[in-house]
């Protein structure tokens, strides 16, 4: 179906809705590509005349993403139970394919339309679907749809201003800078551009690295284990607010020159959380994830990714219950090896 198609078709899904409260659900911690499409969609909404609201579980971790809400006075709530989504009828997924997995979807609350850029096998029901992933940025669909002439961005609104920010800035950090943006990832980028604050964009784009990020790194490189072109690393537990810092410590250590494929994992809260990144065309990050740790009972998969980078969570379940940290680091990393080694055989005879 062309962009243009698809622009009509989440129209006509979302008029189905007019009138009745919708909420935008984005998954695991808040990142500007998620932000980005989470604002395009709510304006999008506005233009049909769905009131929508946008809701997260988990905190909005890094620095700069802060930043980005703050200084673009973007609208979130953050929920942290079905029973403060039960005023919605309807719920929306932007640049994730399965609603967040630390908390329970009302019954009665149906997932009414879904846009995204990672690879899944098994995507959430939904009456509209966009899944592509041979983009490199949720946000890279929403401008397209935007420039397809689903509520067009105007250049003397305020609000348009923050939305094509958002959008731009989602599109290259998902990207790494448009190191990995696609032809498609760059066309967005040029429709939006015009109507950027690029002194806003100026502010909150310069990232950085705060110390409790630094010092994960420090024990991810005290952790690190390398097989052949694959490495892993675990980095103990890390707070919610800082948990960025696995993916950033991954991003690092991909760095060196003798591997392609990195893992790094900590135990954040009641679970288990890692990030993948790779550089080899071989190594699929959604595929080899779920290989690597299944799915849940529900039959959704505890990890998922896109071309060069992949996440998951495990629940600890009564184990995170356990008084001696020190033991239950040890039983984490055991059972992050055992999976891997199905992946990685010789991981378990260097272990």
């Amino acid at each position: 179906m062309s962009t243009q198609g698809e622009a009509a078709e989440l129209e006509k899904v979302l008029r189905t809705a007019e009138g009745e409260p919708l909420v935008i659900l984005l998954s695991g911690h808040p990142d500007p590509d998620a932000i980005g499409s989470a604002l395009a969609h709510k304006r999008i909404c506005a233009s049909v005349g769905v009131p929508a609201t946008i809701a997260h579980v988990l905190p909005i971790a890094r620095p700069e993403n802060r930043a980005l809400v703050k200084l673009l006075g973007i609208e979130m709530i953050q929920v942290s139970s079905a029973r403060e989504l039960e005023a919605f009828r309807h719920v929306s997924l932007v640049d994730t394919c399965q609603p967040e997995a630390t908390i329970e979807l009302p019954d009665e609350l149906r997932v009414l339309t879904l846009v995204d850029h990672h690879r899944s096998s098994s995507p959430a029901q939904a009456a509209f679907t966009s899944v592509r992933p041979n983009l490199g940025a949720t946000c890279t669909m929403y401008a397209e749809y935007l420039e397809a002439g689903l509520a067009p961005l105007q250049s003397d609104s305020e609000n348009d201003r923050h939305v094509a920010t958002a959008l731009l800035f989602g599109i290259q950090t998902d990207t790494d800078d448009f190191a990995l943006a696609s032809s498609a990832d760059f066309g967005a980028a040029a429709y939006l551009k015009p109507f950027c604050d690029v002194a806003m964009l100026r502010r909150f784009g310069h990232r950085t690295i705060d110390a409790r990020a630094m010092d994960a790194v420090g024990r991810a490189l005290h952790d690190l284990q390398v097989v052949r072109d694959f490495a892993i690393a675990g980095v103990g537990r890390v707070a919610a607010s800082n948990r960025d810092a696995i993916a950033i410590a991954a991003d690092f250590i991909l760095r060196r020159e003798d591997i392609d494929t990195v893992l790094v994992y900590g135990i954040v809260d009641n679970r288990i959380d890692g990030s993948l990144r790779t550089s080899s065309p071989s190594v699929d990050p959604a595929q080899f994830l779920e290989s690597a740790f299944g799915k849940d009972a529900s039959g959704r998969p505890y990890g998922g990714g896109r071309a060069d980078k992949g996440g998951f969570q495990i629940p600890l379940g009564v184990l995170a219950e356990a008084d001696d940290g020190e033991m239950l680091w040890t039983m984490v990393k055991q059972i992050v090896r055992t999976r891997l080694a199905q992946m990685v055989p010789d991981l378990a005879s260097s272990t």
